[in-house]
C-alpha cells in the first residue's frame, strides 16, 4: 500500500487490493486472492479484518481480536504474535474477498464460522503456531 492507494481509499471510499505475504493464510493467499477494502465508517470490532498502516506506508491486513489500553490487538490468521495498533493507524476494513474467482462477503455464514473458530480458539492456535515457527527456524539452520 502506498500513498496513491491511501488517497484512493480517502477519495473514493474503497480500494481493491491483491495482498502479498503469508500472514492471512489460509483465508487470503498472497498474490492470488483479492480483497475489497472500504474506508472506516465505524469503530472496528472483534473479528473484523482491518487494514492498518505501519511506518513507511506499509499496509497490513490482519484481524482484530481485542481492544485494550486504547489500542487494538490484532493478529494475522497465520501468526501467533499480537500487534498493538493505534486506532488512527487503521484506515479500512475488508468487506469482501475473492478466492478462486468467486467473491465472498464478510457477512456470509461460512466465513463467520471460520472467523469464530480461528479467533475463539486462539488460545490453542498461538502455542501451536509458536512451536511450528521455532521448528521451522531450527530446520533452516
Amino acid at each position: 500500500m502506498g500513498k496513491a492507494q491511501l488517497e484512493q481509499l480517502e477519495q473514493h471510499g474503497s480500494y481493491l487490493s491483491v495482498p502479498s505475504g503469508i500472514s492471512m493464510r489460509p483465508m487470503i493467499r498472497g498474490g492470488r486472492d483479492a480483497v475489497l477494502i472500504k474506508k472506516l465508517t465505524k469503530k472496528p470490532e472483534r473479528y473484523d479484518l482491518v487494514m492498518y498502516v505501519r511506518p513507511g506506508l506499509q499496509g497490513v491486513i490482519h484481524r482484530v481480536v481485542g481492544f485494550r489500553d486504547g489500542k487494538y490487538i490484532i493478529v494475522g490468521d497465520n501468526c501467533w504474535q499480537y500487534e498493538r495498533v493505534e486506532p488512527e493507524h487503521i484506515k479500512g476494513i475488508v468487506t469482501e474477498f475473492c478466492r478462486k474467482g468467486k467473491w465472498h462477503s464478510t457477512d456470509e455464514k461460512l466465513y463467520l464460522l471460520y472467523v469464530h473458530m480461528w479467533v475463539d480458539f486462539l488460545f490453542i492456535k498461538r502455542p501451536l503456531f509458536y512451536v511450528r515457527d521455532k521448528l521451522k527456524r531450527l530446520m533452516r539452520r
